[in-house]
Order: structure tokens, then C-alpha cells, then sequence
């Protein structure tokens, strides 16, 4: 498949940037589901280790912690744990290199 044309609207997930250790999820996610992923043009599947919900984060690939995480193809953040792929990202796992809360 391409992930042109009438595939396009099949996707559950897009990756924004190349680079991205992440996609961001065009639907609710459910845990356990097969998902479609667009990336480099191509559509890829992709298992959900964890609910996310639309406009959140899904792990494209294992991320050790510490490791830098990158959405449109910049950091945004270190894991704060090993995240797997398929899992969801956000603040429970990730801190921000963006934005910081006031104590």
C-alpha cells in the first residue's frame, strides 16, 4: 500500500516528521487493536500495547529511558522510563523539554 488515495482516510495514526519516535493518533486507540500508521508516504501497522486517545502519542518503537524523544522532527522530551512500542507517550512517561511547570 502507498497511503494515497482512498488508503488515506484508513489511517489511524500519522507520523508528522521523518524523524519522529512517535505518531499521533487520529482516533481513539484501543488496547490490543492493529493500527495503520502513515509514514514516509507508506502506511505501517503497528499493535497497541495501551489506550490512547485521539490527538495523543503512540510509541513507534522500543524507547529506553532517558532517551530523547523527537515529534516534528524535534525534541520534545526524555523518557522518564523504557516506553514499548505501541505504547502511549505523555506525561506519565515523558518529560517535557517544552513546557514547565510552575512549583
Amino acid at each position: 500500500m502507498n497511503g494515497t488515495g482512498a488508503d488515506a482516510q484508513a489511517w489511524d495514526a500519522i507520523v508528522i516528521h521523518a524523524d519522529d519516535d512517535v505518531a499521533v493518533a487520529l482516533r481513539d486507540l484501543a488496547v490490543g487493536s492493529t493500527v495503520r500508521l502513515r509514514v514516509r508516504g507508506m502506511t505501517r501497522e503497528l499493535v497497541v500495547r495501551e489506550a490512547i486517545p485521539l490527538g495523543h502519542k503512540v510509541a513507534l518503537h522500543a524507547i529506553a529511558a532517558g532517551d530523547i524523544v523527537h515529534k516534528y522532527g524535534e525534541p520534545i522530551g526524555a523518557a522518564t522510563g523504557a516506553i514499548v512500542a505501541g505504547s502511549h507517550v505523555h506525561v506519565h512517561n515523558l518529560t517535557s523539554r517544552r513546557a514547565r511547570r510552575s512549583p
